[in-house]
């Protein structure tokens, strides 16, 4: 590679085309830059010289010593090491980030949805009741800061090797769960490694029981600091700068099943949270939760060997708990939902799938073809090859089946197991919801309860004997720990295994993988300095504006000017996306389109036969006719070479919804035509998508918010373009060619979603053009497929030959709420 200064090299490709790449001379750097390191070493060292948490790493080690011996008829050993942090400085620090003081709550607060008080709302923890009752148990003044502890051991090598770490993460329901979502926010902190050890000093046959008392012994030694502070308080400065006395309850533990019981002293065919027996888990009625101290007395005589039949009863574990003796602390009731092992892991993909699959007509061969011949959507995964050949699955895979699975048993399912299965998806999208009130909570007890009345199907099909599934019946607390602890969405596992990477895994690739705790350990401390030391630097930015803007108006000093940056949005075409309508201040833009046509120039005859606007000359001129009404309009002559502005597609936006989002959702509408293959390009299908839109004749200006599907249609985007000057000034918003399906009528009784068909007039598509400001949002048709599918049916042609189709609530949250939610709550 030739260099051709000091700077830059160059390297001539096959097609002609130059790359520059730049390139540094370290001496260079080292002295123009003027820095105050000279390697590696000396840069490291700088950082540690950084302020940090105010939490240090503290090391235990000691020595367990087992029931094998070696040859010389010695006892066995293993040295073991515990990182940890005081969790109380870690509280201290996240109650008095001053990142955090917007969203902050250090009292109990309740929403109501009627202003009679008698439905509430259920938002964050602040708002559900263990707050409530906690703060009553405490003396007047005192301030709570709910902890919210997760645990999971994780793998650390990849391709090759066992080594492991188990993280104890630790937040605090002050913080609004939206900031404790976002790894960014550092709003969750790593509290402790539990050591991970083979206890190979051990038999085989007590190595397990040594390995839970292992755990509570180090989680009680973690947790050690948290006892005298719940109980007597600690003064700390809050984020808004008051002192207040503060006492850390343990509140929320988040974990999957296995680690549940492992934290319950529970084997894992019984449920940890109450006292039913292993063959009723499933039963459809809870039975009543366990009691912490109760618990522990039976565990206490099962060790001085009085053996109670509540041991073996409940499935207990003869484990010293670390929960003991903390104040305030009902460990089981601090388990909280966890929506991705339990739900889509456990109760869909293991096991409703497994199910329906066996009770299908055709079975997994015919369930693949249903899902390769699925229609496409932007917000959808299609899955080409079917999700029998799938071998690795993740949380958003898991969500993409569900999106579509329900449609896809319709014709080759019995009626009870396709209600069987539409009960277990309303679960799981109730569950999902950000805020419940007690009407949404009721819909989600229902759900689990259809369930239940048409779960005796798999049984007569003899797929199941029995139900007794703990994943299963955990379903039956979700009510419960919703009105206690919030909704499910602030303490789902997810989060915890998306802080494996930053708090975890990028630590140990940055190590020598030996003693490698004890560096990761370091390399967060300076992760976090990095941090710290980045949030001055701009909060002293911010400080120069405000002082330089107060100089020059001759306002008060101190004030902070928000700035928004400029410039338009990017599709993936590289269009720059412009609003072309101006919205209100902090108000959306109607719609987004491109800000040139993609298409500049299309002919009437390729709008007929490229996008298939068959009728588009007779539909412009109706269009026109009402647009202009008696008025006189600029004579036009349509030729087939008359030219339009195509665009390839728009951008809507669903709004901000409580249950589902706190921001709104980009929602993409595509009307492009196939497009040949170029090199190194393969060839792009047809994609027209399907919307909802307001029928003809209703003013969207005067529709008001969307709330029912009332003078609402399916319709079918075939181009969106411009009508030319030539036309008349009056054309403020693009025009879309659409063609039309038949009304919503009653939803179908067995899967309750409502179907529609090709509406036609003199055997052709009823079509028309309406406004794009008509277009209320993207929708998702699923074909009715019969007893089997149509051989010819792909999904690049399904909705050209398919006549009959569903309307799929479960694409999106958005669309559960408008088709199932809504229509349920009336």
């Amino acid at each position: 590679m030739p260099v051709t200064s000091a700077h830059t090299c160059t390297h001539t490709l096959r097609n002609d085309e130059r790359i520059e790449t730049h390139l540094i001379e370290p001496l260079q750097v080292r002295h123009t830059a003027d820095l105050s390191f000279k390697n590696k070493y000396e840069l490291l060292k700088k950082l540690d010289q950084l302020p940090t948490s105010t939490a240090d790493w503290i090391c235990h080690e000691w020595e367990v010593v087992g029931d094998e011996v070696d040859e010389a008829g010695a006892p066995k050993t293993e040295d073991v090491e515990l990182w940890r942090r005081d969790p109380v400085e870690c509280i201290r620090e996240l109650i008095g980030n001053p990142a955090f003081r917007e969203f902050l709550k250090f009292g109990p607060e309740r929403l109501v949805a009627r202003a009679d008080g008698s439905e509430i709302v259920i938002e964050e923890m602040w708002t559900a009741d263990w707050w409530w009752e906690m703060q009553g148990d405490l003396p007047d003044g005192a301030t709570i800061a709910p902890v919210i502890l997760s645990s999971d051991k994780t793998q650390l090598s990849r391709f090759s090797g066992d080594k492991q770490a188990w993280p104890v993460y630790l937040t605090i329901g002050n913080i609004a769960k939206g900031v404790r979502r976002q790894p960014s926010m550092r709003a969750t902190v790593l509290i402790g490694y539990i050591p991970v050890t083979k206890l190979e000093c051990f038999k085989k046959s007590t190595r397990s029981a040594e390995g839970w008392r292992l755990f509570h012994h180090c989680m009680a030694k973690i947790l050690e600091p948290l006892k005298a502070a719940a109980k007597d308080g600690v003064e700390m400065v809050c984020a808004d700068g008051f002192i207040r006395r503060v006492h850390p309850i343990i509140a929320a533990y988040v974990a999957d099943h296995p680690e549940q019981c492992l934290v319950l002293c529970c084997q894992e065919n019984y449920c940890p949270k109450c006292a039913v027996p292993a063959r009723s888990l499933g039963d459809p009625d809870p039975s009543v939760m366990k009691d912490q101290e109760s618990v522990c007395d039976i565990i206490d005589d099962q060790d001085q060997g009085h053996k109670p039949s509540d041991f073996k009863d409940l499935g207990l574990r003869p484990v010293d708990p670390f929960w003991r003796d903390h104040p305030h602390c009902d460990i089981f009731g601090c388990f909280t939902p966890d929506l991705l092992h339990q739900l889509h892991k456990g109760v869909f993909k293991d096991h409703t799938v497994s199910w329906v699959t066996d009770a299908l007509a055709g079975g997994a061969d015919e369930l693949d073809k249903r899902f390769k011949a699925m229609p496409s959507h932007p917000s959808l995964r299609h899955f080409k090859k079917g999700i029998s050949l799938v071998s690795q699955w993740t949380g958003t895979e898991y969500k993409s089946m569900e999106r579509v699975f329900l449609g896809a048993l319709t014709g080759a399912a019995a009626p009870d197991v396709v209600r069987a299965a539409r009960a277990v998806l309303d679960f799981i999208y109730y569950s999902h919801f950000e805020a419940h009130t007690s009407r949404s909570l009721a819909l989600l007890e229902s759900s689990w309860r259809a369930f239940h009345e048409h779960k005796g199907v798999f049984v007569s099909l003899g797929i199941r004997k029995h139900f007794n599934i703990p994943k299963f019946h955990a379903a039956l607390h979700y009510p419960l720990s919703i009105r206690r602890l919030g909704p499910a969405d602030g303490f789902n596992t997810e989060a915890s295994e998306r802080l494996h990477i930053d708090c975890t895994k990028r630590g140990y690739n940055a190590s020598n993988k030996r003693a490698y705790i004890k560096q990761m350990a370091v390399w967060l401390n300076r992760q976090e300095a990095i941090h710290r030391f980045q949030l001055f630097l701009d909060w002293a930015k911010e400080e120069g504006r405000a002082k330089l803007a107060s100089e020059r108006t001759g306002e008060a000093s101190g004030m902070v000017h928000g700035h928004a940056a400029a410039g338009g949005d990017e599709d993936a075409d590289g269009d720059v996306m412009m609003s072309e309508m101006d919205a209100p201040d902090g108000m959306l833009p109607p719609y987004v389109i491109a800000k040139k046509p993609p298409f500049p120039a299309v002919t009437i005859r390729d709008l007929v036969q490229r996008f298939g606007c068959v009728n588009f000359v007779q539909n412009l001129e109706a269009f026109l006719k009402t647009v202009f009404l008696s008025r006189r309009r600029p004579p036009t002559i349509f030729i087939a070479s008359q030219t339009f502005p195509v665009y390839r597609r728009m951008s809507l936006y669903l709004p901000a919804l409580r249950q589902v989002s706190s921001t709104p959702i980009k929602d993409i509408v595509r009307a492009s035509p196939r497009q040949p293959a170029r090199p190194l390009h393969p060839a792009t299908p047809a994609h027209f998508d399907t919307v909802l839109a307001w029928e003809p004749g209703v003013d969207p200006t005067d529709a008001g918010p969307v709330v029912s599907v009332e003078g609402l249609r399916v319709a079918r985007v075939r181009a969106i373009f411009r009508v030319p000057a030539t036309f008349g000034a009056r054309f403020e918003h693009p025009l879309a060619y659409v063609e039309w399906f038949t009304p919503f009528r009653e939803p179908d009784p067995i899967t309750g979603m409502f179907r529609v068909s090709v509406s036609t007039h003199h055997r052709r598509h009823r079509s028309s053009i309406i406004p794009i400001t008509s277009i209320v949002r993207s929708c998702h048709l699923i074909p009715v497929w019969g007893r089997s599918v149509d051989p010819t049916w792909t999904t690049d042609n399904v909705l050209d030959k398919c006549q009959k189709f569903y309307v799929n609530p479960y694409l999106r949250h958005h669309d559960f709420i408008l088709l199932r939610y809504l229509r349920n709550g009336q």
